[in-house]
């Protein structure tokens, strides 16, 4: 297991650092618009399950779809564009391609991060034991309640924001298509 461990991490550091960071994530207009929209919707996801159940129903089709377009993507992207692609950096070093490639997993990430943290708020394990605690702690339903809030907060967050994520993978969609082949000019 651990022979899978240590690859399944080092990829994920690799698209992590092509993608930007924290800091692309943190200064990203797409990223702030989202907890904008959170803040505005606070009464979709501090009152009930609403947030985790449109969760649960949008992002599979919407992971669906992702999925499908980045592989259509690159299956028709053609060798000498790939080459032409990795020969050309931004400005921290990464080639476009890589870039292009971390737009788009970042997009799938999100989405399934969303839809794994729906399951997770929908499991009753953090009631169960606030439950249990409160005979000890009487304070334990009040800091359960704090930690449901925050944890829809969260959720909500990363539903907006993996859907607004979808203009970041057409943006690297239609810089694609603006790539004039130096031949033709």
């Amino acid at each position: 297991m651990a022979s899978q461990i240590k690859p399944f991490l080092s990829r994920l550091r690799r698209y992590f650092c092509a993608y930007g960071g924290w800091g692309a994530i943190l200064r990203s207009p797409l990223f702030l618009l989202a907890i904008l929209l959170t803040g505005l919707g606070y009464g979709s996801w501090s009152d009930g399950d609403r947030w985790s159940d449109l969760s649960q129903s949008l992002i599979p089709n919407l992971l669906g779809f992702s999925l499908g377009t980045y592989a259509i993507l690159f299956s028709l992207m053609t060798g000498r564009l790939k080459r032409a692609l990795k020969a050309v950096k931004n400005e921290r070093g990464v080639t476009f391609l890589e870039e292009i490639n971390a737009t788009f997993f970042h997009f799938i990430f999100v989405q399934v991060v969303a839809l794994l943290w729906a399951f997770l708020y929908q499991g009753s394990a953090l009631a169960d034991l606030a439950q249990a605690a409160k005979p000890y702690w009487p304070c334990a339903p009040t800091v359960f309640h704090i930690a449901q809030a925050a944890g829809g907060a969260v959720g909500f967050a990363l539903l907006v924001y993996s859907i607004s994520l979808i203009v970041a993978s057409a943006l690297a969609v239609y810089r694609l298509a603006l790539i004039v082949d130096p031949a033709d000019e």
